[in-house]
């Protein structure tokens, strides 16, 4: 997948917020079909703790809820000229100190659930599915020794369920493919979990553009790179921290080039004509 820095499009303000059980939503999160040198912007959106992404990338897994969950869609296959760039970077704004967040996002293809009853870690098909992958244990969820289903650097899946203890026929199983992530800062914030790439700079900003994505449906979740601040946080009441979550569909440089440099010839053609 590569990496490179360019373009911008859709900004999303979000601000920072806890819901100790809120399930998996896409509401008013959703950047809906990405084209090229379309802005869209929405500023009521809340992720929550300086560290939800970080504890996702060790082998207890994390808890979803720490964090937000954005979606977008390709409505084809990006050519060879084209790519996705994200960007998050924190504001002022939350109740957590300001100038202290971290912020990271993974990308996955694939959606959770769009209508009730929504996923969530805790939820029966969930612990279900955590003990079939890993085992039973005496901690964890269900005893599945994971603190949550969240992978932010693999594969993983969550489950909706009618009930907190009882999978009923109609509950399902959603699965997220991992693409990609980037997180600000170095293992100093979010911890020496093999392959994690940070942008080396802990300064409140990360940005990332991804390239060769297939046509469908994308999630990218959004959240904290403080690996320790799980220690200090300590819930179920969590600070906020607010973010500006940025999406776009660019060409790369050698495309917006010639597009600039053929905008330039027809108006000088057009100043010779007159």
């Amino acid at each position: 997948m590569n990496l490179k820095f360019l373009g911008t499009a859709l900004t999303v303000l979000a601000i920072a917020g806890s819901s100790a059980f809120a399930h998996i939503s896409y509401s008013n999160r959703n950047f809906g079909t990405l084209i090229i040198s379309a802005d869209v912007s929405n500023n009521t959106q809340t992720v929550s703790s300086g560290f939800g992404w970080a504890d996702a990338t060790d082998a207890d897994l994390g808890d979803s809820h720490r964090g937000r969950f954005f979606r977008f869609n390709l409505a084809n296959p990006l050519a060879a000229d084209q790519s996705v760039r994200i960007t998050v970077e924190r504001n002022l704004l939350g109740t957590g100190a300001n100038g202290t967040f971290l912020p990271a996002f993974s990308l996955f293809s694939g959606l959770a659930h769009l209508s009730s009853p929504l996923a969530h870690d805790r939820s029966a098909l969930s612990v279900q599915w955590l003990r079939q992958q890993f085992g039973t244990n005496s901690t964890g969820l269900g005893g599945s020794g994971k603190e949550g289903s969240l992978n932010a650097l693999g594969d993983w899946a969550i489950g909706n369920s009618v009930s907190e203890y009882v999978i009923d026929p109609s509950d399902s199983l959603q699965f997220f493919t991992y693409i990609a992530h980037a997180a600000d800062g170095t293992s100093a914030n979010f911890g020496n979990v093999a392959g994690i790439v940070g942008d080396g700079t802990a300064d409140g900003f990360v940005t990332a553009t991804f390239s060769g994505l297939a046509a469908g449906d994308y999630s990218l979740f959004v959240g904290g790179a403080n690996y320790d601040l799980q220690t200090t946080e300590a819930g179920p009441t969590y600070p906020t921290y607010g973010v500006n979550v940025t999406v776009g569909l660019v060409p790369e440089p050698s495309t917006a080039s010639l597009i600039l440099g053929s905008a330039a010839l027809l108006g000088l053609l057009r100043r010779r004509k007159a």
